[in-house]
Parts: C-alpha cells; sequence; structure tokens
C-alpha cells in the first residue's frame, strides 16, 4: 500500500511503503515472492509506468465518455510503447485488457497505427 497519510491495515499480504515511491518498489520487487499487485491512484500507476516497473497494465474500459477527472496517461515528452496482452469483452460492454511494455520493436507512433484503421476512419 502506498499512502501520503498514515494507515493502519489488516489486509493479509500487504505492505506500506513509506518514502521514495520508486526506491520502494524497486527495493520490493527484488524481493522473493510472488507477483505484485496494485489498483487506483492514477499518480502512483504514472510514475511506476515512468519508471519501468510496471510488468503488465490491467485497465478496465467502460462505455461511458466521462469528460471530467484525472486522465491515466498524462502530458509528457516521450510515448511508452505497449503491447497487449490479452482482452475480453464483458456483456456490459466492458473492456477487459491487460498490457505488458513492449520492446523497441513495438514501438510506434499514432500516425504507424493509423494505418491499421478501417478505410474511412482517420
Amino acid at each position: 500500500m502506498v499512502s501520503r497519510q498514515p494507515l493502519e491495515f489488516t489486509w493479509r499480504n500487504s505492505e506500506l511503503l513509506q518514502g521514495d515511491l520508486v526506491k520502494g518498489v524497486t527495493a520490493l520487487k527484488a524481493e522473493p515472492g510472488g507477483p505484485i499487485a496494485m489498483s487506483g491512484s492514477v499518480s502512483v500507476v504514472r510514475q511506476l509506468l515512468a519508471a519501468g516497473l510496471l510488468d503488465e497494465l490491467h485497465l478496465l474500459v467502460h462505455p461511458i465518455a466521462v469528460r471530467k477527472g484525472e486522465r491515466l496517461f498524462d502530458e509528457g515528452d516521450s510515448s511508452i510503447p505497449l503491447e497487449l496482452v490479452s482482452s475480453q469483452t464483458f456483456t456490459t460492454g466492458v473492456l477487459y485488457l491487460v498490457y505488458r511494455p513492449a520492446g523497441a520493436a513495438g514501438a510506434g507512433s499514432y500516425d504507424d497505427a493509423k494505418t491499421h484503421l478501417p478505410q474511412g476512419v482517420r
């Protein structure tokens, strides 16, 4: 768990990270054990993705245009190439997408991606 506020929690298999987030997660990943999962916090996801510390990014895309709130991917100087690992569509129209960082071969621009869109959709 990562928080700027003091917390008390009793969840199993949980650890409170204090201090620098990137250093804390780097140290945690170096320890033996299973996968590390987190949910929520846009700011934490942004920092870990930029630092190259996320092995997978699980996203739920809901069929609604909210038009306000925080964006997961903020403005930045460089793109972070991702490759799709799996996808699932639920009967509600929600998409469950799993991405992982792509190697240099997976890097591309939006203009490159547009070449795969159906004709007339650009």
